[in-house]
Protein backbone atom coordinates (compact mmCIF):
# COMPACT_ATOMS: atom_id res chain seq x y z
CA UNK A 1 0.00 0.00 0.00
CA UNK A 2 1.37 3.04 -1.06
CA UNK A 3 1.56 5.40 2.64
CA UNK A 4 1.60 8.74 0.37
CA UNK A 5 -1.56 7.68 -1.64
CA UNK A 6 -4.22 10.29 -2.16
CA UNK A 7 -6.66 8.88 0.03
CA UNK A 8 -4.67 8.82 2.76
CA UNK A 9 -3.39 12.26 1.48
CA UNK A 10 -7.09 13.90 1.84
CA UNK A 11 -7.34 11.87 5.00
CA UNK A 12 -4.84 13.59 6.92
CA UNK A 13 -6.04 17.15 5.20
CA UNK A 14 -9.56 16.39 6.26
CA UNK A 15 -8.44 15.70 10.19
CA UNK A 16 -6.07 18.62 10.02
CA UNK A 17 -8.57 20.81 9.01
CA UNK A 18 -11.17 19.76 11.58
CA UNK A 19 -8.46 19.81 14.34
CA UNK A 20 -7.79 23.42 12.74
CA UNK A 21 -11.90 24.48 13.22
CA UNK A 22 -12.08 22.75 16.46
CA UNK A 23 -8.77 25.00 17.42
CA UNK A 24 -10.18 28.09 15.93
CA UNK A 25 -13.56 27.56 18.15
CA UNK A 26 -11.98 26.82 21.10
CA UNK A 27 -10.02 29.69 20.82
CA UNK A 28 -12.77 31.98 19.87
CA UNK A 29 -15.54 30.94 22.55
CA UNK A 30 -12.84 31.34 25.17
CA UNK A 31 -12.26 34.58 24.10
CA UNK A 32 -15.36 35.93 23.69
CA UNK A 33 -18.19 37.28 25.27
CA UNK A 34 -16.76 38.84 28.97
CA UNK A 35 -18.47 37.71 32.03
CA UNK A 36 -20.76 40.01 33.68
CA UNK A 37 -18.60 42.63 35.84
CA UNK A 38 -16.00 42.15 33.41
CA UNK A 39 -14.11 45.49 32.01
CA UNK A 40 -14.53 46.41 29.01
CA UNK A 41 -14.52 49.42 26.20
CA UNK A 42 -17.80 48.80 24.29
CA UNK A 43 -20.40 46.52 24.15
CA UNK A 44 -18.68 44.08 21.09
CA UNK A 45 -15.88 42.94 24.40
CA UNK A 46 -19.21 41.91 26.39
CA UNK A 47 -21.23 40.13 23.44
CA UNK A 48 -18.93 40.29 20.33
CA UNK A 49 -21.71 38.17 18.57
CA UNK A 50 -24.38 41.15 19.73
CA UNK A 51 -26.64 39.56 22.16
CA UNK A 52 -27.76 40.88 25.11
CA UNK A 53 -24.90 41.71 27.31
CA UNK A 54 -23.48 45.32 26.80
CA UNK A 55 -21.02 47.86 28.45
CA UNK A 56 -21.68 50.30 31.02
CA UNK A 57 -19.73 52.81 30.15
CA UNK A 58 -20.58 55.03 32.98
CA UNK A 59 -18.43 52.50 35.61
CA UNK A 60 -14.66 52.65 36.00
CA UNK A 61 -13.00 50.58 33.17
CA UNK A 62 -16.77 49.29 31.96
CA UNK A 63 -18.75 46.95 33.29
CA UNK A 64 -20.50 44.24 31.50
CA UNK A 65 -24.10 44.10 31.91
CA UNK A 66 -27.39 42.99 30.62
CA UNK A 67 -30.06 45.31 30.59
CA UNK A 68 -33.56 44.75 31.29
CA UNK A 69 -33.50 41.77 33.68
CA UNK A 70 -36.17 40.29 35.88
CA UNK A 71 -35.09 37.87 38.72
CA UNK A 72 -34.76 34.60 36.66
CA UNK A 73 -32.82 35.91 33.61
CA UNK A 74 -29.60 36.39 34.79
CA UNK A 75 -26.59 34.13 33.30
CA UNK A 76 -24.52 32.42 36.58
CA UNK A 77 -22.54 33.95 38.95
CA UNK A 78 -24.65 37.39 38.42
CA UNK A 79 -28.05 38.75 39.79
CA UNK A 80 -30.67 40.91 38.67
CA UNK A 81 -30.55 44.68 40.11
CA UNK A 82 -33.68 47.69 40.47
CA UNK A 83 -31.42 50.51 40.51
CA UNK A 84 -32.51 54.21 41.07
CA UNK A 85 -30.63 57.61 40.31
CA UNK A 86 -28.64 58.56 43.59
CA UNK A 87 -29.58 62.22 42.71
CA UNK A 88 -33.08 61.40 44.08
CA UNK A 89 -31.89 60.33 47.40
CA UNK A 90 -29.92 63.92 47.64
CA UNK A 91 -32.99 66.00 47.23
CA UNK A 92 -34.60 65.97 50.25
CA UNK A 93 -35.71 62.39 50.18
CA UNK A 94 -39.55 61.38 51.38
CA UNK A 95 -39.37 58.86 53.92
CA UNK A 96 -41.61 55.66 53.22
CA UNK A 97 -41.67 52.24 54.81
CA UNK A 98 -40.10 49.57 52.60
CA UNK A 99 -41.70 46.81 53.94
CA UNK A 100 -44.18 45.33 51.43
CA UNK A 101 -46.85 44.15 53.79
CA UNK A 102 -47.93 47.79 55.01
CA UNK A 103 -48.39 50.73 52.93
CA UNK A 104 -45.20 53.06 52.26
CA UNK A 105 -46.53 55.92 52.20
CA UNK A 106 -45.18 56.66 48.48
CA UNK A 107 -47.02 58.12 45.33
CA UNK A 108 -48.59 55.64 42.67
CA UNK A 109 -45.76 56.42 40.38
CA UNK A 110 -42.96 56.05 43.21
CA UNK A 111 -41.17 53.39 44.96
CA UNK A 112 -40.21 52.91 48.26
CA UNK A 113 -36.16 52.13 48.18
CA UNK A 114 -34.45 51.17 50.99
CA UNK A 115 -31.50 52.91 51.36
CA UNK A 116 -28.68 52.77 54.07
CA UNK A 117 -27.00 56.07 53.42
CA UNK A 118 -30.28 57.39 54.78
CA UNK A 119 -31.09 57.93 58.45
CA UNK A 120 -28.39 55.89 59.78
CA UNK A 121 -29.08 53.02 57.51
CA UNK A 122 -32.78 52.66 58.62
CA UNK A 123 -34.04 54.89 55.71
CA UNK A 124 -35.95 54.73 52.43
CA UNK A 125 -36.93 57.11 50.13
CA UNK A 126 -39.65 57.65 47.72
CA UNK A 127 -38.43 57.75 44.21
CA UNK A 128 -40.13 57.75 40.94
CA UNK A 129 -40.46 54.06 38.80
CA UNK A 130 -39.97 55.55 36.05
CA UNK A 131 -36.18 56.17 36.62
CA UNK A 132 -35.78 52.80 37.20
CA UNK A 133 -32.97 50.51 35.05
CA UNK A 134 -32.64 47.23 35.49
CA UNK A 135 -29.12 44.91 34.86
CA UNK A 136 -27.65 41.73 35.53
CA UNK A 137 -24.51 42.69 37.69
CA UNK A 138 -21.99 40.54 38.94
CA UNK A 139 -22.73 38.45 42.52
CA UNK A 140 -20.21 38.51 44.57
CA UNK A 141 -19.48 36.82 48.27
CA UNK A 142 -16.56 38.97 49.37
CA UNK A 143 -14.03 41.63 47.56
CA UNK A 144 -11.71 39.22 46.40
CA UNK A 145 -14.83 37.98 43.90
CA UNK A 146 -14.79 41.33 42.27
CA UNK A 147 -11.50 42.95 39.52
CA UNK A 148 -9.23 45.59 40.41
CA UNK A 149 -10.91 48.48 41.67
CA UNK A 150 -14.41 47.25 42.44
CA UNK A 151 -15.51 45.81 46.00
CA UNK A 152 -18.69 43.47 46.96
CA UNK A 153 -21.37 45.43 48.57
CA UNK A 154 -25.02 44.25 49.53
CA UNK A 155 -28.25 45.61 47.80
CA UNK A 156 -29.78 48.30 49.59
CA UNK A 157 -27.28 51.27 49.14
CA UNK A 158 -27.69 54.28 47.21
CA UNK A 159 -30.86 53.28 45.76
CA UNK A 160 -30.06 49.31 44.37
CA UNK A 161 -32.54 47.10 44.79
CA UNK A 162 -32.45 43.08 44.19
CA UNK A 163 -34.48 41.23 42.23
CA UNK A 164 -34.63 37.66 42.82
CA UNK A 165 -36.78 34.83 43.52
CA UNK A 166 -36.05 34.51 47.25
CA UNK A 167 -37.04 37.47 48.91
CA UNK A 168 -34.68 36.05 51.19
CA UNK A 169 -31.77 35.64 49.76
CA UNK A 170 -29.29 38.54 50.29
CA UNK A 171 -26.80 39.16 47.67
CA UNK A 172 -24.27 40.82 47.00
CA UNK A 173 -22.86 42.55 43.79
CA UNK A 174 -19.51 44.23 42.86
CA UNK A 175 -19.16 47.77 42.51
CA UNK A 176 -16.42 50.76 41.97
CA UNK A 177 -14.45 51.42 45.19
CA UNK A 178 -14.90 54.71 44.54
CA UNK A 179 -13.59 57.00 47.61
CA UNK A 180 -16.00 58.22 49.91
CA UNK A 181 -14.65 62.27 49.80
CA UNK A 182 -15.38 61.97 46.00
CA UNK A 183 -19.66 61.24 46.77
CA UNK A 184 -21.80 63.69 48.41
CA UNK A 185 -23.54 60.88 50.41
CA UNK A 186 -20.18 59.27 51.43
CA UNK A 187 -21.49 55.75 50.48
CA UNK A 188 -20.19 53.51 47.32
CA UNK A 189 -22.93 53.61 44.61
CA UNK A 190 -23.92 51.39 42.03
CA UNK A 191 -24.57 50.36 38.23
CA UNK A 192 -25.91 53.69 36.77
Amino acid sequence: MNRHSPLVASSSLSRGAGLLALALVAAFSGGCGHKIGDACSNSADCDPSGGTRTCDLSQPGGYCIVEGCDARSCPEDSVCGRFFPDPQFAQAPVACNPDPTVPSGCMADEVCVPDATLNNGTGASCVRASLEKRACVQSCGSDGDCRGGYVCRPFGICGAIRLTVDQNSAPKYCVPNVPASTQADGGVCPIT
